[in-house]
């Protein structure tokens, strides 16, 4: 970021890249640490074995989708 501002004329649009770097960086650290240190992989690991132990009831979306299939083929088959 220095360079960007630095030299002469300045060169904001350089400038807004690396800043815009830095700060999806610092998001991806934060997420790294959450992760490893703040019990995120210990969450999703529970979540994971819940999910293979029973089946997953379906959400109202997947309901819609499977009801909007069954809708179609009783058009189609008119």
């Amino acid at each position: 970021m220095r360079f960007a501002w630095r030299v002469q004329p300045r060169n904001y649009l350089l400038f807004a890249c690396h800043f815009t770097n830095a700060s999806a960086q610092t998001v991806q650290d934060a997420r790294f640490y959450n992760y490893w240190y703040n019990g995120g992989r210990e969450k999703k690991l529970a979540l994971e074995a819940s999910q293979d132990a029973g089946a997953v009831a379906p959400g109202k979306v997947t309901e819609a989708v499977i009801a909007a299939r069954e809708e179609a083929k009783k058009v189609e088959s008119k």
